[in-house]
């Protein structure tokens, strides 16, 4: 009996190990997952400090006098339970972070849907990308000829500093994604390669 008790525990720790890793990746979403980066940014060398925590508490609560089990009997009983109160905790911490900034994805997705229809409508589709700082005053007769032939493929490309936003960036998906089929449309197959061509031409 005890023995299957001992599995037991050993799977709530496996998974609590889980849901602590796991939930830096629902707490900075959108970020794209990986396990190990995740162990190394989570903290988990604060792990075994948990583990020693909910061990404490179930060894105040194993004291209490119960008839019918000894102390190793309570123990195993206990610490599993304790175990799962904590996965709970991580899970709802992570769940309320992960389902706000969700809504707030939602938000900025349709905020560059409604301005892709507009530029589409103007036919002055704007990329944002993060670069850096430019030196445009320094190089300012070339970047105008490449800005003249960007908006000759009726596209402008716009700088948004080093500044990255995750959630910001993953929304301009649904910006691109209205887009790129009217500028297809508009140029034809390849119209990036053919821009870029004539870009380098004038570099």
């Amino acid at each position: 009996m005890k023995r299957h008790l001992i599995i037991i525990n050993f799977i709530i720790i496996l998974l609590l190990a889980t849901v602590y890793v796991s939930g830096y990746y629902f707490i900075n979403y959108p970020i794209q997952f990986n396990f190990w980066h995740s162990i190394q940014e989570s903290g988990f060398e604060y792990f075994p400090v948990i583990l020693a925590m909910t061990a404490i508490v179930t060894y105040l609560l194993s004291s209490l006098p119960l008839k019918g089990l000894d102390f190793k009997g309570k123990f195993l009983r206990i610490h599993p339970i304790i175990n799962t109160i904590v996965i709970l905790f991580f899970t709802i911490s992570a769940g309320n972070e992960f389902v706000k900034t969700k809504k707030e994805l939602s938000k900025k997705e349709r905020e560059y849907a409604l301005h892709a229809e507009k530029d589409i409508k103007n036919d002055k589709v704007i990329i944002l990308y993060a670069g850096g700082l430019s030196n445009d005053s320094q190089y300012q007769k070339v970047n105008d000829k490449i800005a003249d032939i960007q908006k000759k493929y009726g596209v402008t490309y716009t700088n948004t500093g080093c500044v990255i936003d995750p959630i910001d960036i993953e929304a301009q998906k649904k910006y691109a994604e209205k887009v790129k089929p009217y500028l297809e449309r508009r140029n034809g197959k390849g119209w990036e390669k053919r821009m870029q061509k004539e870009i380098d031409c004038i570099k």
